[in-house]
């Protein structure tokens, strides 16, 4: 959403799924949350920090599929692996957040 000047008009919706300026682990582990929290489709599984991807059914494709929403979300790239290598949503946010060269600012690029 770059480029966006504040007299447009965003809904509540959108609001909601766009990155803050500077992204956080807490602000990343909190998207994975919610975003798995409506993708997983077993109701009888808590989703919090400490879930791991592989129990929560995600395979390759879905993996995948989870990263790239989450690198639109962040406007960064990420390698599709992560999720095999850091398998909890907090491993994954300690990462993306603390990686070398950081998280861009959100719309920058």
């Amino acid at each position: 959403m770059a480029g966006r000047t504040s007299a447009e008009h965003v809904s509540n919706d959108e609001e909601s799924c766009l990155p803050p300026a500077r992204v956080t682990e807490a602000d990343i582990r909190d998207w994975c949350i919610a975003y798995l929290q409506k993708t997983v489709d077993n109701p009888s599984i808590a989703i919090g920090p400490e879930a791991n991807f592989a129990e929560l059914g995600l395979d390759s494709a879905t993996s995948a599929y989870f990263i790239v929403e989450l690198e639109e979300w962040l406007d960064a790239e990420l390698r599709p692996e992560l999720v095999f290598e850091y398998p909890t949503i907090s491993a994954l946010a300690h990462f993306i957040a603390h990686a070398e060269g950081g998280i861009p600012d959100a719309g920058s690029g």
